[in-house]
């Protein structure tokens, strides 16, 4: 009985000892998981900052040529789907029509600035 009593002993303190190690290992993991989200948001506005330098470089002095590329881009779509437009039922034709418009009304006021 005395041989049983000393096994569920060391038992007991085996048991508590992995707990606390256990413990232990699951805060490192959890400092871990933070630290590497931290530096992987640090590396991630990093390479984004120097994408925006680089394109800022490039585009420098090119923005009014680029935005019209985009404009023109965006009108090719509106023409595009426009054969689909006439497809449409009257009440939807007519408010896709009113959105084309005032994105037009839109590149208008911009082109004045």
């Amino acid at each position: 009985m005395d041989m049983i009593n000393r096994f569920n002993e060391e038992l007991l303190k085996h048991k508590t000892s992995m707990k606390e190690d256990m413990e232990k290992i699951k805060t490192q993991q959890d400092v871990l998981r933070i630290s590497y989200t931290i530096n992987e948001k640090k590396l991630m506005d990093k390479i984004n900052s120097s994408i925006a330098e680089v394109i800022n470089k490039r585009i420098e002095g090119k923005e009014s040529e680029i935005l019209m590329k985009i404009w023109i881009s965006e009108f090719k779509e509106i023409v595009n789907n426009f054969e689909k437009l006439k497809k449409l039922k009257p009440k939807e034709f007519s408010v896709r029509l009113n959105e084309i418009s005032e994105t037009i009304e839109v590149f208008k006021q911009r082109m004045l600035e």
